[in-house]
């Protein structure tokens, strides 16, 4: 590196760096008592204490929510593009050799991988990556280049068409960074098949945070049994319990219910699948009013809760529509619940769980407590922000009078 004198610096107290020293990552303009040199946005810069004592090098972009965002504790580490291969060739080896995934996982995540500000999804052979950092954003091509190292890989899209990305002074776009000019692949989750339209999809393409729990769904189905996706969008849940030969109802809009249907002729369900498409407030409170129950409901809503002063009006709104699945179930039926809102704890989850089972007439019991797939780490510092997803498992019945 550069001589010291040269390399920008930012001061941060005691606190700050005790903090660093534990995990911190990504620092808040608050945390930032003084800079020096220069510090235009995606400058790479130290932070060091209040004595110039160096704590960690990184990527600045002042005057944003993140201010700065650290990559390595290392004095001497080179950042350079040799760096960005070694930390994602890592990332994968990780996810293939010791969690055992293959097909689709999440390659890399943010600051649990060591890079703040970059996420990576892996769908069979194509890679979809998405950059929140200008630091990193500057070595996007090298990253695309590490990916198509890996074994199966064969394209690399950029999905940086998130609404965040303006904010962060970074232009939205979205293609091909390397190899084939394919978005479409299918992948295989526990032995159901997806077909992903990466450049459409949500996100960066698919969602991968709900993998093992859309596995783990399969066992509390049987032949026989009848279950109800409720937001059924690519038809994850509902498509696993159809692998279990369970009759399967999904519920969701019509332009969001298509991939679905797609999946279903894919893996060769359509005898054991049926969808309702409507809005499912509405289409659960009209089966309410019908004969037929479920023995399982799944139902994983896009997130009521995007900003805190969403909360009462989201509280609401998951109480309703677990109020609703709940009554739709059999005795011993099971409820698989799912909540991806950032602004909501676990606790206050169970809460409105425990709130719509009793106004619904019934009593509901955990088995099984669940967050966001094992290929989705979490940082020490910050972890439980980090676990954003709930997935509660439960058994409900009907209050004995």
């Amino acid at each position: 590196m550069e001589p010291t004198q040269a390399i920008p610096k930012v001061f941060v107290s005691r606190e700050t760096e005790q903090e660093i020293g534990s995990g911190l990552r990504s620092l808040r303009p608050f945390q930032i008592e003084k800079v020096k040199g220069d510090l235009s946005a995606g400058t790479l810069a130290w932070v060091v204490g209040r004595t110039g004592k160096f704590i960690g090098q990184g990527f600045t972009n002042p005057g944003k929510e993140i201010a700065f965002q650290i990559v390595s504790i290392f004095e001497k580490e080179k950042i350079d593009a040799a760096f960005f291969e070694a930390r994602v060739l890592a990332a994968d080896e990780f996810r293939q050799k010791t969690l055992k995934f293959s097909d689709a996982y999440r390659l890399f995540y943010g600051a649990a991988d060591g890079i703040p500000g970059l996420v990576i999804d892996r769908f069979n052979n194509i890679c979809s990556l998405q950059i929140s950092c200008p630091g990193v954003e500057k070595y996007k091509q090298a990253i695309a280049d590490a990916l198509m190292k890996i074994n199966g890989v064969d394209t690399v899209i950029e999905r940086n068409d998130f609404r965040n990305r303006e904010k962060l002074g970074l232009a939205v776009k979205k293609g091909v960074l390397a190899g084939k000019a394919r978005v479409q692949t299918v992948i295989n989750e526990g032995g159901v098949k997806f077909e992903v339209d990466v450049m459409r999809g949500h996100k960066t393409g698919f969602y991968l945070d709900q993998a093992e729990n859309r596995v783990a769904a399969e066992k509390y189905c049987f032949a026989g049994c009848e279950m109800l996706d409720v937001f059924s969008y690519t038809g994850g849940f509902g498509l696993h319990a159809a692998n279990a030969n369970a009759s399967v109802t999904m519920v969701d809009m019509k332009e969001a219910i298509g991939q679905a249907r797609r999946n279903v002729k894919l893996n060769k369900f359509e005898e054991r699948v049926s969808f309702i498409e409507g809005e499912a407030f509405e289409e659960t409170k009209k089966l309410i009013s019908r004969p037929e129950r479920f023995d399982v409901v799944s139902v994983d809503p896009p997130a009521f809760i995007q900003k805190p002063s969403e909360k009462a009006r989201g509280k609401k709104a998951y109480h309703q529509i677990n109020y609703n699945c709940m009554k739709l179930l059999v005795e011993n039926g099971v409820l698989v619940t799912s909540s991806c809102s950032h602004f909501l704890s676990m606790d206050s989850f169970l809460k409105i769980l425990g709130d719509a089972a009793s106004n619904a007439g019934k009593v509901a019991s955990i088995i099984e407590l669940r967050s966001q797939s094992r290929d989705h780490l979490m940082p020490l510092h910050g972890g439980s922000a980090a676990s954003y997803l709930k997935c509660a498992f439960l058994r409900v019945n009907s209050k004995k009078s």
